[in-house]
């Protein structure tokens, strides 16, 4: 069989990736660059592109009759748009309704199952949401509400279309969460919310000021008999309490409590001006938190007030320039303040605010804050709220149902100075809501920025490989989001090795069909060339060394009508040490050509730290082999009849083979044997294929880094067309000396189609 002529350039990947601030690493900052989003209307009328320039501004509005119900049929000539008072031209519009997909659950299983596979394939786009979990404004004992409703949205209203970020006010890498639509992902970054709110402004006054009292007591007490002082008592100072209450003592934490609410805002801006890339949707973010925990009006006795009031503007601003609205939710709408009242009983004294009418006095400033991102972001707060079931709701709706309104601004020097946008309907009777303007660019251009960047870092000397990534690639690499145009589907699985790190086998394959190949010497060739870049980004927004291929693709006639037909893979490897990641993957064309990626969240096991633990699992069949293969993966060969795959659908009457490694790593006196079990179920719950595999204790001691390879074949001739779940589990026999062995899996969905 005809090989393409291969020049592969392996070279280490440093991506500079700007972060606004430390508190969100999660998230990387996007140079804003030319490209282009779909953006779904109704029925069957074409996707609307928009280009994302920094010069375009785009407005969601939303209207809605006297009943609330939103209004359809509106056309561009029924609406008016002002920025400063003077008329603008629209020059793009459409209606958009994006309908909510139903997660997918597989019937047998009455669970949503995750693939192993992700692809960038155009589909019917949804909602976008980004949950910012706000774990340093929200007191600990109130973090089991934060969770409730958090997953309440997810579980409710998060479609299958939709996708969602979650981002930890205090930078928790660990917990936050990439971009993903997978419900699995999200919960269990939900489900980490712990609450660190300082104690209470008002307890914390009532603490101290306790705490002086005793102090002055004691003093007084000692000084009565003290010849110095003729028995005078010492005066206590006179210091700022709550409004009406001046005498009272100062907020011990007051440093604390106003960095601590400007990290909450800095991360609020942070995401908004991250999510300035996406362009020609309307973006969300749910904000779960308690408010600005600081007394912002008492701007005499609170050094940091007017710091956390600019910081409130220059969120509001972000969000209006990146057209972000915030929707702020508040756990105390579901218990109020029951922990404060408890904790206050036994100091409670109304003369100097150290009461239940303090605490809400503290508690409306803090709502009142909310109240402020809310509506000067086109969002709207939930405070005082005990069923977030019709808040989530509105959420949904406001975010599905719209018109989007673009059009090219003046040109405004770059001086961050705001101008407001008055989006106006011309039929009587309508109510109209929308962004209320943005705030011109301050400082340099992003481009400058990015550019000065990559000169400090090829000067130090760590950007090693970077320069053989393309700009075009690098820019769609730090997106937020992944790209769709040339089709890519990746899937990864790990592997234990030699060393700490496991070995992660990457199948990464190119459709074909969307390459354009020039023809040569008469068209006895096909050429191409292809870049291919991918590095891991950890849970903490840290970027590991990737790879860059550089493939020369000459072909043969026979080869290229194979690749255009069945595609373009590679399988390479990469070394990563356990703990979370996602996988950016890009490809780019040559020239003018398309360019995609792929973002894979993946968990990569210590599988040295449990005693029974499974690799993931390797696909292939006779039809993948069909795929030209410019990458091979050279650990599994002879082990598989062919290279892994990243396709899910197989032929009924061909056979499926899979391969995993199964690690035993009890002492050998306490290992026993394991069976490997593999099953193919229908929706139905039909078992279709069932084969249990012994796996002695004699193979797994002679093996190296005490694993077992596993492989089985699953012919699919008498299988029926449809949907299959595929579960590989190694179960141990009995107890033993080892006490109780959970078993390990492995699972994914697949579909048989019908022979042709």
């Amino acid at each position: 069989m005809p090989q393409p002529v291969l020049r592969r350039t392996p070279a280490v990947l440093g991506l500079a990736l700007a972060l606004g601030v430390a508190v969100v690493s999660g998230f990387m900052h996007e140079s804003v660059g030319a490209q282009t989003v779909q953006q779904p209307s109704p029925g069957a009328a074409p996707p609307v592109t928009f280009k994302a320039e920094t010069s375009y501004v785009d407005v969601d509005a939303i209207v809605t009759d006297r009943q609330g119900n939103v209004v359809r049929g509106l056309t561009k000539d029924d609406f008016d748009l002002l920025e400063d008072g003077k008329p603008q031209r629209i020059d793009m519009f459409t209606y958009v309704d994006i309908p909510a997909v139903p997660q997918d659950r597989f019937l047998a299983a009455n669970r949503p199952i995750s693939s192993d596979v992700t692809s960038n394939a155009p589909s019917l786009a949804g909602r976008l949401y980004v949950l910012v979990l706000d774990d340093l404004g929200t007191t600990a004992l109130r973090s089991q509400y934060v969770i409730k409703s958090a997953r309440q949205f997810i579980e409710q209203n998060f479609a299958a279309n939709d996708l969602a970020a979650v981002v930890y006010t205090s930078g928790r890498g660990d917990a936050s969460q990439e971009f993903t639509g997978d419900r699995r992902l999200l919960l269990a970054s939900i489900d980490k919310f712990a609450g660190r709110k300082l104690l209470s402004l008002t307890l914390a006054k009532a603490d101290e000021f306790f705490h002086q009292h005793l102090m002055e007591l004691e003093v007084n007490s000692a000084s009565a008999n003290d010849p110095d002082t003729n028995g005078q008592p010492v005066q206590s100072g006179t210091v700022r309490g709550p409004v009406g209450n001046p005498d009272v003592t100062t907020d011990p934490a007051d440093f604390e409590r106003g960095y601590r609410a400007q990290e909450v805002l800095h991360a609020l801006r942070s995401v908004a001006e991250t999510l300035g890339g996406v362009r020609g949707r309307r973006k969300a973010l749910l904000f779960f938190s308690e408010g600005i925990d600081y007394p912002i009006y008492d701007v005499f006795n609170s050094p940091a007030a007017t710091d956390v009031l600019s910081a409130t503007k220059d969120a509001i601003a972000a969000a209006a320039r990146s057209n972000v609205s915030f929707f702020t939710i508040d756990p105390r709408g579901l218990v109020g303040l029951s922990a404060e009242e408890i904790e206050l009983d036994a100091s409670a004294d109304p003369s100097r605010g150290f009461d239940a009418h303090g605490l809400v006095a503290e508690m409306r400033l803090s709502q009142d804050s909310l109240r402020t991102l809310a509506d000067e972001t086109g969002g709207f707060a939930a405070v005082n709220s005990r069923n977030g079931a019709p808040i989530f709701d509105r959420i949904v709706r406001t975010t599905s149902t719209y018109y989007l309104l673009g059009y090219y601004p003046p040109d405004h020097p770059r001086d961050g100075a705001f101008h407001r946008i008055d989006v106006r309907v011309k039929r009587p009777g309508l109510q109209i809501s929308a962004r209320k303007g943005y705030a011109s660019p301050r400082g340099r251009t992003p481009q400058e920025i990015d550019k000065e960047q990559r000169d400090r870092q090829l000067r130090a000397g760590k950007a090693a490989g970077a320069p053989q990534t393309s700009v075009e690639l690098r820019e769609i690499l730090n997106s937020p989001l992944q790209q769709t145009g040339l089709t890519l589907a990746v899937q990864a699985a790990p592997f234990k090795n030699k060393s700490k790190e496991a070995a992660v086998a990457l199948a990464i394959e190119v459709d074909g069909a969307r390459l354009h190949f020039e023809p040569r010497n008469n068209n006895s060739v096909f050429h191409d060339d292809l870049e291919v870049s991918f590095f891991a980004l950890d849970d903490k927004g840290k970027p590991h060394a990737g790879t860059v291929y550089n493939l020369n693709l000459t072909l043969q006639p026979d080869t290229y009508a194979r690749v255009r037909a069945q595609g373009l893979r590679l399988n390479p490897r990469i070394g990563l040490a356990p703990g979370r990641y996602q996988l950016r993957i890009g490809v780019r064309e040559s020239g003018a050509g398309e360019l995609g990626s792929v973002f894979y969240d993946l968990d990569v096991p210590d599988f040295t730290a449990e005693r029974l633990a499974i690799s993931g699992m390797l696909l292939t069949s006779a039809t993948s082999r069909l795929m030209t293969s410019a990458e091979p993966d050279t650990a599994v060969a002879g082990l598989l009849p062919g290279p892994a795959t990243s396709k899910r659908e197989f032929i009924q009457g061909e056979t499926l083979t899979v391969f995993a490694e199964v690690y035993n790593n009890l002492a050998p006196q306490q290992r026993r044997q394991i069976d490997v079990v593999t099953t193919l179920v229908a929706e139905t719950g039909t078992e279709a294929f069932k084969s249990t595999q012994p796996v002695g204790t004699d193979s797994q001691s002679k093996s190296r880094n005490n694993s077992v390879t596993y492989t089985t074949s699953i012919p699919l001739k008498d299988i029926q067309p449809g949907r299959y779940l595929l579960r590989v589990e190694a179960t141990p026999r009995g107890n033993g000396n080892s006490g109780d062995l959970k078993p390990v899996a492995r699972e994914t969905l697949l579909m048989v189609l019908p022979a042709r």
